[in-house]
């Protein structure tokens, strides 16, 4: 029974889109997450900043979902505060030499 298999391990990433999700409340967790974009489609690994607080990254199987779930959930409230949705930008590598 390995949870880590289940939802997957930010520090190894799984594939798919990901999404950044900003302005969390300090006290916001994965499940709280979860719950948030449940309807968005199938969510592959999810991950929140301690350090700083604030914010984390939800990655989606399907990248139509992960558009999706920007489109319908910016702007809406989790746990008490207005949270950005984007489509994450991702590293930035392969630029330059």
């Amino acid at each position: 029974k390995s949870e880590g298999q289940r939802m997957g391990d930010w520090h190894n990433p799984v594939p798919g889109t990901k999404v950044y999700v900003g302005n969390l409340d300090r006290s916001t967790d994965k499940r709280d997450l979860e719950d948030f974009f449940r309807d968005s489609g199938k969510i592959v690994a999810t991950w929140i900043a301690r350090n700083p607080p604030g914010f984390g990254f939800v990655t989606f199987e399907d990248p139509y979902d992960a558009k999706d779930a920007v489109k319908d959930l910016d702007g809406r409230e989790l746990r008490g505060k207005r949270v950005k949705v984007e489509l994450s930008s991702g590293p930035k590598s392969g630029r330059g030499g």
